[in-house]
Order: structure tokens, then sequence, then C-alpha cells
């Protein structure tokens, strides 16, 4: 009668075990998907791209190289692939981004600097015609941090409550955690792109933990947007809805980082996001559009084709 006793009481601390230990499951898949979207790389079939000019527009789209239903966008220097995904009760949108050029990735401002000037990130894409365009830190609305675009210094004024998003002249990212003009000066490479915002989801590998710039709103369920390095020339952009979307809660920033290591970020950086995150392809705003809120913001990274229409004939 004991042995049986004992061998009950086995059985039910089994069962109770299954149900506290924790899963194994990462967490940003969670009930909602099987497994996470993963990415096969495409070969890029252009040879020796000449580097485009930043301080000249680039070529415009190839109209044929869209893909239907906003799905991306392909010809021989540039690669983009759009899907969806849900995780955190939420609904996240995955583009992911190759070029054959460091110099496709580029960033504009709605006005030269120091113009505070804002506009939808639509029609300042169309200006410069961007295949695909995000929005940026929008360090206009502020006036802190180290700024870089297109190899211009904007602004320096150090300070080391931001993560910093170094862009190299190879298209290459570093993060700079705590940045002071030391860092700076130590940098090896060509800076060709400079944000603060933040902050670092991923760095090196390795995914934050700790938030304490409280204006991230860490702790809070919302709409957000970042951007990755996968490898060389290759890229991740992940934006999430948030609560005013219909059927989504948002993520805290916890759960955004958590997120883009499983999905397999070398480094990614957090940008603003809320009513200011915006994925543009072909010059029209595909993300979270169930709010109908298209905010006006101070600037764009975009990617734009190498490829002319001439070429391609």
């Amino acid at each position: 009668m004991k042995t049986f006793v004992r061998v009950i009481a086995v059985l039910l601390a089994l069962v109770l075990l299954a149900f506290l230990v924790p899963s194994m499951t990462p967490l940003a898949i969670g009930e909602e998907a099987a497994a996470y979207p993963s990415y096969t790389p495409v070969t890029l079939t252009a040879e020796d791209v000449a580097p485009l000019d930043y301080a000249a527009k680039a070529p415009a789209p190839l109209t044929d190289a869209f893909l239907p239903d906003n799905g991306g966008y392909l010809d021989d220097t540039l690669s983009v692939k759009v899907e969806t995904m849900r995780a955190y009760d939420t609904t996240i949108m995955l583009v992911w981004v190759q070029i054959a050029s460091p110099t496709q990735l580029r960033t504009e401002l709605c006005k030269p600097y120091p113009s505070k000037s804002t506009a939808r990130a639509d029609t300042i894409a169309k200006r410069v015609n961007a295949v695909l365009a995000i929005n940026g830190d929008y360090f206009v609305y502020h006036s802190q941090g180290y700024i870089v675009r297109n190899g211009k210094v904007l602004r320096e004024r150090y300070n080391d409550i931001y993560d910093t998003l170094l862009i190299d002249d190879q298209g290459d990212f570093t993060i700079i955690q705590g940045l002071t003009k030391e860092k700076i000066d130590a940098f090896e490479g060509t800076i060709m792109q400079a944000f603060t915002f933040g902050p670092g989801l991923v760095v090196d590998g390795v995914m934050t933990t700790e938030f304490p710039l409280k204006s991230s709103s860490p702790t809070h369920e919302t709409q957000r947007i970042a951007i990755a390095q996968m490898d060389h020339l290759s890229y991740l952009i992940v934006a999430t809805e948030g609560p005013e979307n219909k059927g989504s809660t948002g993520l805290t920033m916890a759960e955004f980082a958590q997120l883009l290591y499983d999905l397999g970020a070398k480094n990614a950086y957090n940008l603003d996001g809320g009513s200011s995150s915006s994925v543009v392809l072909n010059y029209k705003k595909i993300n979270s559009l169930s709010t109908g809120k298209i905010r006006a913001i101070g600037d764009i990274l975009y990617f734009a084709t190498a490829e002319t229409e001439e070429a391609a004939q």
C-alpha cells in the first residue's frame, strides 16, 4: 500500500512540475506562432556596383521590380521582402533588406539642419527616390547627441544617457552605450550615419536587459520600430503595432529586445516609435494602417536602388 501511495505521489509531482517549470519556447513566439519567420539571403546579380554619390539623388526605383501586395522589391542591386507575424498578442511587420553597395543605405532630413521642419515619411521618401524608407531618430525634436547624416557631422553634444548607432562606410552597425567623445575618437571606421535615440536592443549579439532611459517608455506596451543588422549588407526592420491598433497590445522594451534577439539580429537599435513609426514602400506607408495616423517627422533612413532603367534594359 505504501508503495502505491508513493507512486501516486510521484506522478502528481510530475504533473505539477509540468505546469510550474517555465516553457523553453522563446518569449517572442508565445502561443501565436509555431516558429520564427526566417530569411534566406538572395543572390544579388549585379557586379561591380558603382557607389552612389550621397550628394546626388539616387536612381528612381524600377516600376516592375516592386512585388505584388506590398510584398517588397527585387532588382539586381536591392532586395526587400515584407512579411508579418503575430507575437505578444500583436501584429508585427518584418522587412528583410539586402543591398549590393553600402551607399544604398542613406538618410534624408525634411529640411537642412538646423531646421526643425517636419513632413510625412512618404513625402520625404518620394523626394529622394527611396525604394524603402523608415523614420529615423527625430533628432530635430531635441538638442542632444552625436548626429551624422550621409557623412556630415551635424551635432556633437555628447550625452552618456543615450545609446548611439553608428553606420560606417561598409554598411556595418556599431552601437555605443554610454557615448563619450573619447569613444567616438577611438572608433576606427568612417562614420556615415549616427543616430541618437535607442536603446540598443542587441549589441554585438548580446541582448539588452536593462533600460534606464525613461523617455523610451520601457515598461509600456506600445508601438515600436527598430533596425537591425543581420549580416554584411543584410538588414532587418521590425515594426510592431500598438494598443491603438485593433487586436494588438504592443510590446514593452524588454519584449522588443527579446524579439530582435530571437530573430537573430547581430546589432539591433530602437528608433522613434509610437505614431512616428513609419515603414514606407513605393512611397506609401504600409505599417499600422488601422489607426489612420501618419505623423510628420524630421528625418528618414532609406534604401535606394543602384540600378538604372537603362542598365535594366
